[in-house]
């Protein structure tokens, strides 16, 4: 009879060390991204979305002026800053932390 009592005591002292620390603190759960924190999920997904999208445009434009400067014609020009957008996207996408 003595046994069910102790356990129950004792997990009942357990408790308290065994939840997590921000449990038991009270505080909502952020996201973190890139050194920011965010408060939901979605804000922080918008964050990473971002910096993929940002990482294309700067891929087309630095690879297009590049080739314009260089004497490419139209068709080059386009075709290479094609590529510096799908590069651009990818390395924003592969340097993204993830929420």
């Amino acid at each position: 009879m003595r046994t069910p009592l102790i356990i129950a005591i004792s997990l009942g002292l357990m408790a308290p060390v065994a939840t997590p620390a921000f449990a038991q603190q009270g505080q909502p759960t952020l996201y973190e991204y890139d050194g920011k924190q965010y408060n939901t999920l979605a804000q922080c997904q918008r964050a990473k979305k971002r910096a993929k999208a940002r990482g294309a445009v700067a891929g087309a434009v630095i690879a297009g002026v590049g080739t314009a400067l260089l004497g490419g014609n139209v068709g080059e020009t386009a075709l290479v800053a094609g590529a510096g957008a799908l590069a651009g996207r990818e390395i924003g996408r592969a340097s993204v932390k993830r929420c």
